[in-house]
């Protein structure tokens, strides 16, 4: 449960740090847009906040669910191992958003064109 919290909020993180930016251009390159897009500047001082955020629940989510295994008792039995797709779905989506997110700033440099 705690693997599914921490891809879930990885993502979500990831989505509000690409509030002020990625996410303005790409709802308006789909077509969708009015003027309740520029109430998304609003979060661009918090920007930085949610970028680490979502890069620590990230690392935290990875490590939980790709770290190797304790090793059980001798004495005990075998559990079964539950499925990690969900966990493993919600990182990689949050994976990819925060690194278009990341790269954001790297690609499209905003500011004065020389």
């Amino acid at each position: 449960m705690g693997k599914i919290l921490l891809g879930a909020g990885g993502l979500l993180a990831g989505l509000a740090a690409s509030s002020c930016c990625v996410l303005p251009l790409t709802l308006a390159a789909l077509g969708i847009g009015g003027t309740w897009l520029s109430t998304l500047n609003g979060v661009a001082a918090y920007e930085m906040y949610f970028r680490v955020a979502a890069i620590i629940l990230l690392a935290a989510g990875f490590w939980l669910v790709y770290a190797p295994p304790k090793i059980a008792a001798p004495e005990a039995t075998c559990p079964v191992a539950p499925s990690q797709k969900l966990s493993k779905t919600l990182l990689w989506t949050g994976a990819a958003v925060v690194a278009v997110v990341l790269l954001t700033r790297w690609l499209m440099p905003i500011g004065p064109m020389a």
